[in-house]
């Protein structure tokens, strides 16, 4: 969201004078009953908090049973280590449990059989990669220990989520391509009009990526959603000024002519559809919300551009494409 955004302003009040806002649910498998009491496991969790928080700055905060174990024994022995005595560290948790008010209970944190460990990391609010780098390192870490353990909870699964987006947009865009080369060469009939074809279709996306990338912007869902978006108007335009050109040279009329009879039946068709879908999609651009606004900005710029292409580099691809055939 857009920083004068309530719900924005809050997160990162929390964020700068609290916590992270985000967190990662660690759960972390002892290897056995009642293995989440075993000193050495719970050594191994300092460890890992320890090397976590030094890692990565952006893990703020961690907590888990283990700060529970901790505290009781500050309480009642004046060392906040933990214990070297399992038996010791049961009673504190016994203690804790029944120390809970009415509604709580210690089974959000550990499993019945007290072998599974929550951990739970609240985390800095970055962007997908580094989520992802970050769940991938901890997972990682553990599999170096006698222990396991996996990334949960709804931070890790949008970053998961959008990665599986941004995947899916380069294959879905390929895929598409591949299917409009074959409708068109099913068409037209003529295997040098793919290429002459698909450059036009294919720039308009390929521009507006690497201007975002330039930029620094992600690809995030509403930039992945419009990508489909593009190549369809973008095709829709291009098969129009084919249709007309074709029709013209049928009519025996010269290269140039021909242009000149798409632009009078066709042209103003391309304009006024590309002005109107520019328009209507740049709408999302006054929404505070940041996939719409990506969505809005790149899917009017990119038929903006899909528009210039046709009008100016269509011709020409297609000027020297009769050229190579005469």
């Amino acid at each position: 969201f857009d920083k004068d955004v309530e719900i924005r302003k809050s997160t990162d009040f929390m964020q700068q004078n609290l916590t992270g806002p985000m967190a990662y649910e660690i759960v972390v498998d002892s290897g056995g009953k009642n293995g989440i009491k075993d000193p050495k496991f719970l050594k191994t969790v300092q460890r890992f908090y320890d090397a976590y928080q030094e890692k990565f700055p952006d893990i703020r905060h961690m907590m888990s049973l283990m700060d529970v174990v901790k505290r009781f024994n500050l309480v009642m022995n004046e060392s906040d280590a933990i214990p070297e005595d399992q038996n010791l560290i049961a009673q504190y948790l016994l203690l804790y449990s029944l120390s809970l008010p009415q509604g709580m209970e210690i089974n959000d944190k550990m499993d019945i059989e007290e072998r599974l460990l929550r951990v739970t990391a609240q985390v800095n609010i970055v962007d997908t990669s580094k989520d992802l780098e970050m769940i991938a390192w901890a997972e990682k870490w553990w599999k170096n220990t006698p222990y396991s353990a996996t990334v949960n909870g709804q931070t890790e699964m949008f970053a998961h989520m959008q990665k599986d987006v941004t995947d899916t947009l380069i294959y879905s865009m390929s895929l598409a391509i591949l299917l409009v080369s074959i409708v068109m060469f099913l068409i037209f009939r003529n295997l040098r009009l793919i290429g002459v074809f698909l450059i036009p279709n294919i720039l308009p996306i390929v521009l507006v990526l690497g201007v975002m990338g330039w930029l620094g912007i992600n690809i995030d869902l509403g930039v992945a959603v419009s990508g489909a978006i593009i190549l369809g108007v973008a095709v829709d335009d291009t098969i129009h000024f084919l249709v007309k050109y074709f029709e013209a040279r049928k009519k025996k009329l010269s290269v140039e002519e021909a242009f000149d009879y798409v632009l009078k039946y066709a042209g103003q068709a391309i304009l006024f559809t590309t002005i109107i879908l520019s328009v209507a999609f740049a709408i999302f651009m006054g929404s505070k919300f940041t996939p719409n606004f990506n969505f809005g900005i790149v899917t009017a710029s990119a038929l903006i551009i899909a528009f210039v292409v046709d009008m100016i580099l269509l011709p020409a691809l297609l000027s020297v494409s009769e050229k190579q055939k005469s």
